[in-house]
C-alpha cells in the first residue's frame, strides 16, 4: 500500500473533550454557589443530563448523527430535514430546564443564561493534546489530511477554529452534514471522496475502537486505534507514535 492521505478523528484525538465539558460546569457552579467543587459540577451535569435523556425528540435520529446532551447545551444545530427541525425546536426547552433542578430558589428561570455562560466557557477551555501540532506540522507538508468528525456541523468546525486546527486539513466531514455518523462507512467515502482518493491509499486515526478502527476497516481502510488510557499491541499511546511509525518506513 502506498499512504497518500489520512484521516482524524476530532474528539479525543487531536483535542480533549471532557475537559473543557466540565470547565463549563466549572464556570456555572462558581457563578451560581461561589464554587466549583466536584459535587457542584456532577449535580450540574447531572440536572442537564436527566432532563435531556427524559424528553430529547427524535432519538433515532440523534443516535444516527451522534449528537448527544453536551452538542444540545451549546446549541446551534445545523441538520436538515424534519427530524433535524424537531431537534432544533427543542434546544431552548432543554437549555431552560437543564439546570434548573438544582438552582437555588433565587436562581430558577435562570437556567437558559447559565447555559450561555457554559457555553463560553466550554469554547474557552478548548485546547489540544500536547502532541498534537507537532504531529500534524510533520505530515501537512507529506500528506493531506482529512478530518472526520462526529457531531454538530457548526460546533466541530468551532471547535478546529478555535484550536487552530482548521488549516491542516483538506476535507472536514461532519456526521450532522452526512446525515449519518461514524462508524457508516458514507463518512469515510466522504473523506476520500474529498481528498480524491481510494480507500487503500489512508489509514484512519481514531481514539473509538468501534466507531473509528472497526468502522474503517468496515469500509476497507486500513485504521490506527489511539488508546491514551490502556495502549497495547493494538494500539498506540498518543499520536507522536504515528509520526515514528511513518518515519520508521521509510514513507
Amino acid at each position: 500500500m502506498t499512504l497518500r492521505g489520512l484521516l482524524f478523528d476530532l474528539d479525543d484525538t487531536l483535542i480533549p473533550e471532557r475537559p473543557a465539558i466540565d470547565a463549563g460546569f466549572a464556570a456555572v457552579a462558581s457563578e451560581v454557589w461561589g464554587s466549583d467543587s466536584e459535587a457542584r459540577i456532577r449535580s450540574l451535569d447531572a440536572s442537564s443530563r436527566a432532563v435531556w435523556d427524559a424528553q430529547a425528540p427524535e432519538r433515532d435520529y440523534l443516535e444516527r448523527v451522534h449528537i448527544g446532551r453536551s452538542d444540545g447545551l451549546h446549541g446551534d444545530l445545523a441538520g436538515s430535514g424534519a427530524q433535524a427541525e424537531t431537534v432544533r425546536a427543542f434546544v431552548p426547552r432543554f437549555q431552560a430546564q437543564a439546570f434548573e433542578a438544582v438552582l437555588p430558589q433565587p436562581l430558577r428561570g435562570c437556567s437558559a443564561s447559565l447555559v450561555d455562560r457554559w457555553r463560553q466557557a466550554r469554547l474557552a477551555a478548548l485546547t489540544v493534546y500536547p502532541e498534537t501540532a507537532e504531529v500534524l506540522d510533520f505530515f501537512l507538508p507529506r500528506l493531506p489530511l482529512a478530518l472526520v468528525s462526529n457531531g454538530p456541523s457548526r460546533l466541530q468546525r468551532l471547535k478546529l477554529s478555535r484550536t487552530g486546527l482548521e488549516r491542516y486539513f483538506t476535507a472536514v466531514v461532519v456526521s450532522e452534514d452526512v446525515g449519518v455518523g461514524k462508524p457508516s462507512a458514507a463518512m469515510f467515502q466522504a473523506a476520500l471522496d474529498g481528498l480524491g482518493l481510494t480507500h487503500s491509499e489512508v489509514i484512519m486515526v481514531g481514539n473509538d475502537r468501534k466507531r473509528d478502527v472497526d468502522g474503517a476497516r468496515s469500509a476497507g481502510i486500513n485504521a490506527v486505534w489511539v488508546n491514551r488510557d490502556t495502549p497495547d499491541a493494538d494500539s498506540i499511546a498518543d499520536l507522536r507514535f504515528l509520526q515514528a511509525r511513518f518515519e520508521l518506513a521509510g514513507a
